[in-house]
């Protein structure tokens, strides 16, 4: 095998990853075609390495045989979805890339540098989105309903994008001691936190939160659970009234159920969604957002009819008496195309087995993780990057709590994240190997 070759398509692929994260972030729903450029080269420089080596690559994770599994479970789902159709086209839209991304990171990226690099260019292109994002919510280009969006139609998207890459930069922050980098790392901290505050995404708030204690445990840094202990508060009083006001909701577990300023219309999707699963147990209704956006509107008009008939005449002159605001309502809802909880979420669209599946390749994600954190050294990049990555994992699924990440464009940074993540698994444990190999070869 020519090992120039090699070197060069692995790089090749590298960029390739690069562009195709950038274009994603500051185009996440346009620049179709050099997306589409992106993973054509990904997979082209995968069919090439194995034509150079004359073999079969394809390198065995754990991820490989859950993925498999999921994927021919939803194609199953799909032919007996009753939108065969469109069900095919998320198949081929949506999953494909993610398993694309994943399976040409891990056969593709050889070296703990290029994961560096990978990385590098990550923060770059988050603490840039960040900026302006910043920028165009003082501007008012990069607003909507008084809340930063950055690049992204909504001000949540935004949020879990940040989300899963502010905990890498923080734990990069404790790995290098180079006060340059460190001044670089903590800008970008910055920057991302004061975007995330001015989305105003109370599930983004208690998800970072929730990272960072992932974070000090994981590390052993208790000054970081005194710091949140310290700062949680003091920025309570320190924000300006309408962000203030808006965390201390959080806390106001008596009007959870109550307060449509807390959960919207949430709970109404949340019995609708439970509504749902009761009529399609097994199988689900078939992948995609159409499918939800369909079949909501009708379980939400039984559910609001239900909850009339058992309040009484009262209730219902007190539902007639704002009638003026419905229209409005209806609207939203109208747009919704998932459960806004992530189990409620695939169980709807795929059903009891594909939530078990789900949940199968998760529970794989952290095992393997924290099994290979525990077997990294203290202080070394591939341990506190591992953290990072875990932790950003952490928060993501914090969000799943009252919204999902289970969609384009999110998904598809999960699934880079993930690449990531099993890369740097791989090269460690073929670190280990050559150890081995050599410590044997040097006692005979």
């Amino acid at each position: 095998m020519n090992t120039k070759n090699s070197k060069y398509i692995s790089q090749v692929s590298e960029y390739a990853f690069i562009a195709y994260f950038f274009i994603l972030t500051f185009f996440p729903y346009g620049a179709d075609v050099i997306k589409v450029m992106c993973l054509m080269t990904m997979v082209g420089c995968l069919a090439y390495q194995m034509v150079l080596e004359k073999r079969i690559i394809f390198e065995k994770t754990a991820l490989n045989i859950p993925i498999l599994v999921f994927f021919i479970y939803l194609i199953i789902a799909s032919i007996f979805s009753k939108n065969t159709k469109y069900c095919f086209e998320t198949l081929l839209h949506d999953y494909v890339p993610y398993f694309i991304i994943f399976f040409c990171m891990v056969n593709t990226i050889h070296s703990i540098e290029q994961v560096k690099r990978i990385i590098k260019a990550m923060l770059i292109t988050c603490g840039l989105v960040c900026a302006y994002g910043l920028y165009g919510y003082y501007a008012g280009i990069a607003v909507r309903d008084e809340r930063l969006i950055a690049t992204f139609k909504y001000h949540s998207r935004i949020a879990k994008y940040i989300s899963l890459f502010l905990p890498i930069a923080i734990c990069l922050f404790f790995y290098y001691r180079s006060i340059f980098v460190r001044f670089w790392l903590g800008c970008l901290v910055f920057v991302s936190g004061y975007a995330i505050v001015l989305t105003m995404s109370r599930a983004s708030w208690f998800a970072n939160m929730v990272a960072v204690i992932y974070i000090a445990f994981m590390l052993k840094k208790r000054y970081l659970l005194i710091a949140i202990i310290v700062l949680s508060p003091l920025l309570l009083v320190l924000l300006p009234s309408k962000y203030s006001m808006h965390a201390k909701t959080i806390t106001q577990y008596d009007k959870f159920f109550s307060s449509n300023k807390i959960l919207g219309e949430r709970l109404m999707c949340w019995k609708a969604s439970i509504a749902i699963i009761l009529d399609h147990p097994l199988m689900g209704i078939g992948p995609g957002k159409r499918n939800f956006r369909d079949i909501y509107e009708t379980y939400r008009k039984e559910i609001r009819e239900k909850e009339k008939k058992s309040l009484g005449d009262t209730s219902a002159k007190t539902v007639k008496k704002k009638k003026s605001v419905k229209p409005k309502k209806v609207q939203k809802v109208e747009g919704l195309s998932h459960a806004h909880n992530i189990i409620l979420h695939m169980w709807v669209e795929t059903g009891i087995f594909g939530l078990a599946i789900f949940l199968w390749m998760f529970t794989i994600i952290f095992y393997r993780t924290i099994k290979a954190i525990k077997s990294i050294a203290e202080n070394r990049f591939e341990k506190m990057l591992l953290v990072g990555v875990s932790a950003g994992l952490v928060s993501l699924i914090s969000h799943g709590l009252t919204d999902i990440f289970w969609k384009t464009p999110e998904s598809l940074f999960l699934w880079q994240v993930i690449g990531v993540l099993f890369l740097i698994i791989q090269l460690e444990g073929n670190r280990k190997r050559k150890d081995i190999l050599s410590s044997h070869s040097g006692n005979s």
